[in-house]
């Protein structure tokens, strides 16, 4: 027990000193014809109200762990408040302002911890940094309060904060259902200027296979933030970088020994040691491209998730979009029974 805590701290401390989790997409089931979508068109986005007073809130599953979202587990979940598109501002918060999160009751709070609430800009390892330590958390009861202790303001770093996750040792999830979290930002805390609104996250009874995208591994750091993995943007006749994804198999074990087949450029299956089928990757062209081409560094090895003790099955991807072709591809990761992970790639003319 004592080591157990010892790591968690040590958790916490990673996530404030270095970089912290990014995203996963919804439990819908992957679509059987992804042509025309895009980064632009994509449901993974938020259509966030600009006006004040009006907050549109997604609550996910951090990608960090297989069971964030899970009946009994730790609370280890990411709130969505932004259209995630980096093409599409954050909202700037002055030192002082502050982001409230009320979680429910039915979440218990056990007087533990460590409980970390972390700020990123809407892709995978991207806090406000460097340095990254900007901003404190506080927590009376089931409200969670992080105020900002400098400025960070849109186009410093990058868009500009997007997403909390926060990472609650001390919680555990209620049982299986749907629950309401609301959120509210106060960008100046001299003025009565407030944002708010009210997600849901979906309680599961166990853990379902996943797949998340991370950026670790796709170059830009450290220190924080890394390159986004999720959308990336490249010239004519380059590669995109490298994006690494977390596999598990349900009830959260680790899947180790898997690669990815591709039948034909646009349809191929994530495959398992044994042959079994894990699930399905699926790429949306823009139109007249056929010379691309998605790569493995397979199969899946055994590893550890970021600043936890979590086994994980990692596999390395690397996506060539068709040299003689401009436009958007969609790649989508979609685990059998599970979730779906999607990236975008946007190809522009090279300079």
């Amino acid at each position: 027990i004592i080591m157990k805590t010892i790591i968690k701290f040590l958790f916490t401390l990673l996530i404030l000193f270095a970089f912290s989790c990014i995203q996963e997409t919804t439990l819908d089931p992957l679509p059987a014809d992804l042509e025309g979508v895009s980064a632009k068109t994509s449901s993974q986005h938020l259509k966030s109200k600009k006006h004040s007073g009006d907050l549109s809130v997604e609550v996910i599953r951090a990608p960090i762990t297989p069971d964030g979202t899970s009946a009994a587990a730790e609370t280890d979940i990411v709130l969505n408040f932004r259209d995630l598109d980096p093409d599409t501002d954050g909202i700037s918060i002055k030192k002082d302002g502050y982001i409230e999160v009320v979680l429910p009751e039915s979440f218990t709070n056990t007087g533990g911890g460590p409980n970390t609430g972390i700020i990123l800009q809407g892709w995978p390892q991207s806090p406000l940094g460097p340095p990254p330590v900007v901003f404190s958390t506080t927590i009376v009861d089931n409200t969670i309060t992080i105020t900002m202790l400098k400025d960070y303001l849109v186009g410093e770093f990058g868009p500009g904060p997007k997403q909390v996750h926060l990472a609650f040792f001390g919680f555990r999830n209620p049982g299986p259902g749907k629950y309401p979290i609301y959120m509210s930002i106060t960008p100046d805390a001299n003025s009565d200027n407030t944002q708010s609104g009210t997600g849901y996250v979906h309680i599961i009874p166990k853990p379902r296979p996943a797949v998340s995208a991370v950026s670790l591994f796709s170059g830009g750091g450290p220190p924080p933030p890394f390159n986004n993995s999720i959308y990336q943007t490249v010239e004519q006749g380059d590669a995109a970088n490298r994006v690494g994804l977390y596999l598990w198999e349900s009830r959260g074990k680790a899947l180790v020994g898997a690669d990815i087949e591709m039948k034909n450029p646009t349809h191929g299956r994530l495959v398992k040691s044994n042959g079994s089928t894990a699930g399905q990757v699926r790429i949306s062209p823009p139109p007249g491209a056929s010379d691309y081409m998605l790569k493995t560094e397979g199969p899946s090895t055994a590893g550890t998730a970021f600043a936890s003790v979590v086994e994980v099955g990692i596999l390395m991807t690397k996506f060539t979009p068709d040299p003689n072709v401009l436009g958007d591809y969609t790649i989508a990761f979609k685990m059998n029974n599970g979730n779906t992970q999607y990236l975008y790639v946007e190809v522009i003319p090279a300079k």
